[in-house]
């Protein structure tokens, strides 16, 4: 007999594929269930039962459950290093290599981007190397996908509160951003760069022939035989020798792995091989 436990996951995950198109079989069970706890405890429902019932009937919790799945948490510049090692050794590389070939397309997908942070730090770093060069009529663009509507619509918006910016030097701040009672605008430049798409690290890439990835702080979450998947999804996106940054605490594992290069391990930094 299946513990209530269970028979909630067994309902959430029935609603939401119904619902949302999501599938969560590919999540770590112990995740789904923290996730569904968490808002148990902010809706107020007693048991199960009541939530699963609650989530039937409300449009804006079944959001708010899609959003706490998301892993929707980060900042600009989350480790700082980690970003300085991809300008220097990949961005830098790849602008000078599409600079030889006139009209070429710079193209970078950040895959569950969140409420953004990470699109628009890497679009300043792009356009901080570019200033490095000086003369460069590379065009540079920037995918976000995340799952949540929700925070993706904060990314579209690109207005942050000053404590997520923490990690950024002064110097940025005043050339990226206006500020207006402690918020933050991100500036039109930036917004220019970057496009945000509502789409599952679970299925096949929606687009393709992408010069880098970075899906950093999000395989933790998966299975290990999902991890495997989203991962060849990831590089099935990618160009020939293209790049793949993941998080510090995250690795390849299995088969994956013979498909990549480590060039940064310290960083998690990898490039396509095969």
């Amino acid at each position: 007999m299946e513990s209530p436990e269970e028979q909630a996951f067994e309902a959430v995950r029935e609603l939401l594929v119904e619902a949302r198109g999501i599938d969560l079989s590919g999540y770590s069970r112990s995740f789904v269930m923290r996730a569904i706890r968490k808002r148990m405890g902010r809706s107020s429902t007693k048991d199960y039962t009541a939530y699963t019932s609650l989530l039937h009937r409300s449009e804006d919790e079944t959001n708010e459950l899609v959003a706490a799945l998301s892993i929707n948490v980060t900042e600009f510049f989350r480790d700082k290093g980690a970003f300085e090692a991809f300008s220097a050794k990949v961005i830098r590389h790849l602008l000078a290599t599409k600079m030889a070939s006139p009209g070429s397309i710079l193209r970078i997908w950040s895959a569950g981007c969140a409420s953004g942070q990470e699109p628009y730090t890497l679009a300043i770093c792009v356009e901080e190397e570019i200033k490095r060069i000086g003369e460069c009529e590379v065009l540079a663009t920037i995918l976000g996908t995340d799952l949540s509507t929700d925070a993706l619509s904060k990314a579209r918006a690109g207005r942050y509160p000053a404590e997520q910016l923490k990690n950024m030097p002064e110097r940025f701040r005043k050339e990226y951003f206006t500020e207006n009672e402690g918020v933050y605008q991100v500036s039109e430049a930036l917004r220019r760069r970057v496009r945000f798409v509502r789409e599952s690290l679970l299925g096949p890439p929606g687009s393709r022939f992408f010069d880098a990835v970075i899906c950093r702080n999000v395989l933790i979450y998966f299975s290990r035989s999902t991890h495997d998947v989203v991962v060849m999804n990831l590089h099935q996106a990618l160009r020939p020798e293209g790049f793949l940054m993941l998080g510090r605490t995250e690795t390849l594992m299995g088969a994956p792995r013979s498909y990549f290069e480590n060039i940064d391990p310290e960083n998690r930094i990898f490039r396509k091989t095969k």
